[in-house]
């Protein structure tokens, strides 16, 4: 089997550097989620034991004021799902008006054409959002195939086939010439010979394997008292 060249080697995906990615996942924003469920409001979003202050524990000198602890935050965390699902109820309410409202002021056709639009345009929807799903199975075995990190399924564009697969070419394309570019700096900085004083001189990877040889090849030294 043929030794690979250090920078074959440096280039080998498992040589590969990490690469921070900001991320661009579709859906629910994740840190928001985090962020939510680590509140006080939340039911079972903490530790009951715990007051959230240094991390110190609660203590409680009896079974019942542990039981009116719990009590509360449980009556805080249905009372804030209330509040939620109540605005989300209103803008519900107040969106079903404005349609009525715009349906009210139609002719028989424009109501039928406006129906037809409303449902077409919810099909669209669900077949984008097919679409989608298997755009990214697609592509995070592409990835795989490429050897390329799995992190990166979350700046490919997923509209259509052709979308895809351009942003999975542009991107390999990018991370691969990052990762060269890596590569080389590092090979620059491992051949970088001291000159004389504060000079230096840089050299191939070639070079420096070479005259490493003819150092080790050379015969030792005798001193004139040997």
């Amino acid at each position: 089997m043929p030794k690979m060249s250090l920078k074959e080697s440096l280039l080998n995906s498992k040589n590969l550097m990490p690469l921070k990615l900001q991320l661009f996942a579709e859906g629910d924003d994740p840190g928001a989620d985090a962020g939510n469920n680590g509140g006080e409001g939340e039911l079972g979003g903490g530790d009951p034991g715990s007051n959230g202050e240094g991390g110190e524990p609660l203590t409680f000198a009896s079974e019942a004021e542990r039981d009116s602890y719990l009590d509360k935050r449980t009556a805080k965390a249905i009372e804030t799902a209330k509040v939620k699902w109540e605005a989300e109820k209103a803008t519900a309410i107040e969106a079903a008006k404005t349609e009525a409202e715009k349906l009210a002021q139609m002719t028989a056709d424009q109501k039928a054409e406006h129906t037809e639009q409303e449902r077409l345009k919810k099909i669209n929807e669900r077949e984008a959002d097919i679409t989608r799903r298997e755009l990214r199975a697609q592509s995070l075995e592409k990835l795989a195939e490429k050897e390329l990190p799995k992190e990166l399924i979350d700046v490919v564009v997923f509209t259509d086939a052709d979308s895809c697969n351009a942003s999975i070419d542009a991107i390999e394309k990018a991370f691969r010439k990052s990762v060269e570019d890596g590569v080389n700096k590092r090979l620059a900085q491992s051949a970088d010979v001291p000159g004389s004083g504060n000079t230096s001189t840089t050299i191939s990877q070639g070079e420096a394997m070479a005259k490493q040889l003819n150092e080790q090849s050379k015969p030792a030294t005798k001193s004139f008292w040997d």
